[in-house]
């Protein structure tokens, strides 16, 4: 793969345009459409629609004079895209909306082989910045690794309104997290620098994955802990899925029940019966029997059942349209290969796939909602 594709695999040494404050959004916008159309190298088929998925974008308000803004962060290996969901309902609720675009992402699997946290806590710094200037008051809302840079920004800074953090990426479920370092000093053998390395089949996400990105969000969650998620003083409000297999939803939930904010709230979603004393954790059933729905998995959460890419009637190969010989869940890499395996060897005719749509969307944009009404 390396050979077949080497400018995919190759880091192609990108200037972002988020050191200068004083650039406004639509020219953001703008020169990094330009990097993604000078970079990908499936633009092919559909060109204008692959840029505009992947590049950052606004969504603005019917008021011309909105109070309140929103600044969306993707997750690691995703693109802006994943946001536009969750940022359409912002829209909706009176917010000026802003999505980024983190560096390393959304051009090719090789930009990320020498990125750093650092840079896209500077994306932050911009996108904060920026949208400070418009409104008068922000919100942070942050996916996986996106809600890490949320709650790293907020605790080294005292402009943010509030957080709404989607399976925020505190600690991975990888044991080779701590490994990612001293694999990364085997830079003179190429393979050696990937974690998992994969045909790029979806136009928004990677599938390839370089060790130096595992290491970068580690590194990004030990800072995190340095500080503690407990000295936040802001209101927080978090969804995740207590099946996700990349993320740890243990970690998110410990730090969640240090905070003391009273307006906090959290919903996790589980195939199991968990009880919690805080009172401030809601409980919501994953597992959907009729739609073949075992439980979430990590990217469910942001997606509503109508997203054009990976709802039920999404473009997307691997998108869930929800058949009957298919079981949707928190599955990951290991699982879909064995069970593969099984259905070669006619030991099962079912086949297992991750979920890439949130049923409960509804609910929990409300839920969301419902939040930012109490800080309006």
């Amino acid at each position: 793969m390396l050979r077949k594709y080497p400018k995919i695999f190759q880091d192609p040494h990108i200037s972002y345009p988020i050191y200068d404050f004083n650039l406004n959004f639509s020219d953001y916008i703008k020169q990094s459409e330009k990097i993604i159309a000078d970079t990908r190298q499936d633009l092919n088929q559909h060109p204008e629609l692959i840029i505009q998925n992947n590049a950052p974008f606004e969504l603005k308000p019917d008021d011309p004079h909105p109070k309140y803004g929103a600044l969306l962060i993707h997750g690691l290996l995703d693109s802006p895209f994943i946001m536009r969901d969750v940022g359409h309902y912002l829209q909706s609720q009176g917010l000026l909306v802003r999505a980024i675009m983190l560096p390393g992402h959304s051009t090719v699997p090789g930009a990320l082989l020498n990125t750093t946290y650092a840079e896209w806590l500077q994306a932050v710094h911009y996108g904060v910045a920026t949208l400070k200037q418009d409104v008068e008051k922000i919100f942070l809302v942050g996916f996986s690794t996106g809600g890490s840079l949320a709650v790293h920004h907020a605790l080294q800074n005292h402009n943010i309104a509030g957080l709404i953090l989607l399976a925020p990426a505190f600690k991975i479920n990888s044991p080779v997290t701590f490994l990612s370092k001293w694999i990364r000093v085997l830079n003179g053998w190429e393979r050696a620098r990937w974690f998992y390395i994969s045909e790029e089949f979806d136009p928004v996400k990677y599938q390839s994955v370089p060790f130096n990105a595992i290491y970068q969000v580690y590194q990004l969650g030990k800072e995190i802990q340095k500080t503690g998620l407990e000295k936040l003083s802001l209101p927080l409000w978090m969804s995740l899925s207590y099946e996700d297999k990349l993320v740890c939803a243990r970690s998110s939930i410990k730090y969640f029940k240090r905070t003391t904010h009273p307006l906090n709230r959290a919903i996790i979603y589980s195939d199991k019966s968990l009880k919690f004393s805080d009172p401030r954790i809601l409980m919501r059933n994953s597992c959907y029997p009729d739609l073949n729905i075992l439980n979430f998995c990590h990217i469910t959460l942001p997606v509503s059942p109508d997203n054009p890419h990976y709802g039920k009637d999404g473009d997307y190969l691997l998108a869930s349209h929800l058949e009957k010989n298919i079981k949707y869940g928190a599955f990951d890499k290991r699982d879909i290969i064995v069970n593969n395996t099984l259905r070669r060897w006619g030991l099962t005719s079912l086949q297992y796939q991750r979920l890439t749509l949130n049923p409960d969307f509804e609910f929990m944009k409300n839920q969301m909602g419902d939040f930012l009404n109490q800080l309006k």
